[in-house]
């Protein structure tokens, strides 16, 4: 009698155990209403996201765009005539990584920076032409900038289109 106890006993702890397995999971419902707000939710974020991170591109561009403007404007400094502006990347004691792929052409990973190019933005105290940085090939965000920082407001020089 005692070992038929023993396996009813057992038995209705397995039977326990199984029951409140079978209930611990979620259902098909709970599931596809949390991938649905997951989607929702990523619907709304990653454009703002990818926003954010172009503009901190074209930021990026126009810190550099200052540093080869005032590299520009240093190799300028005490010259005159012909030589005064620069016409190649190597003349300019500026470090950006990226590609010189031509004199006055300076390829990064999401700009292209052409040096003398920005005939209506003079480099101040100089009369040497500006740098322009395009967009590489972003599809949604095409745009040049040049010459920011000029003038006593800060002001930014851009053209193109932030969003097709």
């Amino acid at each position: 009698m005692k070992q038929q106890t023993n396996t009813s006993v057992s038995t209705t702890l397995c039977k326990n155990a199984l029951r409140r397995f079978r209930r611990s999971g979620f259902t098909l419902v709970e599931l596809l209403t949390v991938v649905l707000i997951v989607g929702v939710l990523t619907t709304v974020a990653l454009p703002q996201y990818m926003r954010s991170v172009e503009r901190s591109r074209a930021m990026e561009a126009m810190v550099a765009i200052k540093a080869l403007n005032d590299a520009a404007y240093a190799y300028a400094a005490g010259r005159s005539g012909a030589n005064a502006c620069p016409d190649h990347f190597k003349k300019l004691v500026a470090s950006m990584p990226g590609t010189i792929t031509a004199s006055n052409i300076l390829t990064t990973d999401y700009f292209t920076y052409y040096l003398g190019k920005a005939t209506n933005a003079v480099i101040p105290g100089t009369e040497c032409p500006g740098v322009v940085a395009v967009r590489n090939a972003s599809g949604k965000f095409d745009y040049k900038i040049w010459n920011p920082f000029v003038g006593s407001q800060g002001s930014l020089a851009c053209t193109g289109t932030a969003g097709k």
